[in-house]
């Protein structure tokens, strides 16, 4: 009863106590610091959700954007992986911890930026909007990217081996559940108060809640394995970690599962607007259901993952969003709730399982001294690749197949572009189905 009663009040203290420490973390830090990390996950889902793609994308639509820059805007969070060496120099100098919470302020600060398209817009400077649309994003993405660099050898710290797979579900869970909530606090306000002004307002929101969420972060333990790692010379780890062959076969996986998200997600918030003509209202309460599937695939994947493994999973994960494109082909013509929420379901599950699974898969095959400057490369070489060429590949697949449809009719326009999308998918499939199983390690 008194240990009990210990960490109870260990979880509530809000006093100021040493974080990175010269020891291993006791199984009582560890869970304490795995209940102030699922506070912050949770936080900054509502923060998330009133910052991120999807309000991002009505955003875009309310300023006028075209298609291009909605395909831009949804590769911009692995565009912005470009930012993870500052990551690193950050983590070498503070720790994990203190480098993600400075970042996530970094983060929403940036926001701001975004927002400032409104009141730019509303004076006539269309062109100005759009850019500033783009850059804000691409910084905020970037010190996300930034931020959470070293997130997965943090897992690997607070969490024992054989229960990382698990807790990673759960902190999505937790992620995803609060983000749900703020999506159906969005959609009301929208509902009531339609308008660039009520997006605008919703954006400031977010951007305070993300703020919020970092403090809870700086509660969470350490040890100075992190930091350590961080301070070692980049080019000769990267030649260390380029060697070993598992790595550099997940590298080419996460290409292909970032460049399959990057696909399939915002298009099909972008199907459902103009191909079915759905109201901004309307948008959202489809992106709700999609964080409700996220909530359920999270918490489904917390029950199997660590007995499937992080390959198989990555494999359902991927047959999932090739799913949700082969839908979007076959999906029947007008509006009607029921056929139109399938495949926001189905790309819940693909999404949420493709990124816990690389970060299991990671965790399963990366040797401990080597996963802080594996993260960093495996982040970068498949994030931005993925960015670029998802961005490169969405737009010039949706101006085809707007030039290919002749009849004038939108939804044709995004069936011929997910067709394109499923070919590909099919096409690079044997990176993902060929990964070797790993074998567990029990003290990793």
């Amino acid at each position: 009863m008194p240990d009990e009663l210990l960490r109870y009040l260990a979880f509530f203290d809000i006093a100021e106590r040493k974080m990175i420490l010269n020891r291993p973390l006791t199984p009582v830090e560890m869970k304490i610091s795995q209940r102030y990390y699922n506070l912050y996950s949770a936080v900054n889902g509502m923060s998330y959700m009133c910052l991120g793609e999807t309000v991002l994308i009505l955003f875009a639509l309310r300023l006028g954007c075209r298609d291009a820059v909605i395909s831009v805007l949804g590769a911009m969070i692995y565009v912005g992986f470009l930012f993870l060496p500052l990551g690193k120099v950050m983590t070498a100098r503070t720790g994990a911890v203190r480098s993600q919470a400075d970042f996530w302020v970094m983060r929403n600060i940036a926001s701001l930026i975004i927002a400032a398209a409104a009141p730019t817009v509303h004076f006539g400077y269309h062109k100005t909007a759009v850019c500033l649309l783009v850059l804000g994003a691409f910084l905020f993405y970037g010190f996300r990217a930034a931020g959470v660099v070293m997130s997965q050898p943090l897992v690997g710290e607070i969490c024992p081996a054989g229960e990382r797979g698990r807790f990673v579900a759960i902190s999505w869970t937790c992620f995803y559940a609060a983000g749900f909530a703020a999506l159906l606090g969005t959609t009301a306000l929208l509902k009531f108060f339609p308008g660039v002004g009520a997006i605008f307002a919703v954006i400031l929101i977010g951007a305070a809640l993300g703020v919020t969420s970092s403090v809870f972060l700086r509660r969470v333990s350490e040890t100075g394995a992190i930091r350590e790692s961080a301070k070692r010379p980049v080019l000769k780890e990267y030649r260390r970690v380029l060697a070993v062959p598992v790595i550099r076969r997940q590298i080419y996986a996460g290409m292909v599962c970032y460049g399959g998200v990057i696909l399939v997600v915002p298009i099909s918030l972008l199907t459902v607007k103009k191909g079915f003509l759905a109201a901004d209202t309307q948008a959202l309460i489809f992106s709700a259901f999609q964080l409700f599937g996220s909530i359920c695939a999270s918490f489904v994947q917390s029950r199997i993952s660590d007995r499937l493994g992080g390959k198989r999973m990555l494999a359902i994960g991927y047959g999932l969003l090739s799913t949700t494109a082969l839908y979007w082909i076959i999906v029947p013509r007008g509006f009607s709730w029921g056929p139109l929420l399938i495949p926001f379901l189905i790309a819940a599950f693909g999404s949420v399982g493709v990124n816990n699974a690389l970060t299991q898969y990671y965790l399963e095959t990366v040797p401990r001294p080597m996963r802080v400057i594996a993260s960093i490369f495996f982040s970068i070489a498949s994030g931005v690749v993925a960015g670029l060429a998802g961005l490169t590949a969405g737009s010039s697949l949706l101006f085809l197949a707007a030039r290919l449809n002749d009849s004038g009719d939108p939804l044709l326009t995004y069936r011929l572009y997910f067709g394109a999308v499923l070919l590909l998918l099919a096409v690079l499939s044997p990176l993902i189905l060929r990964l070797p199983t790993p074998k567990i390690r029990k003290n990793a």
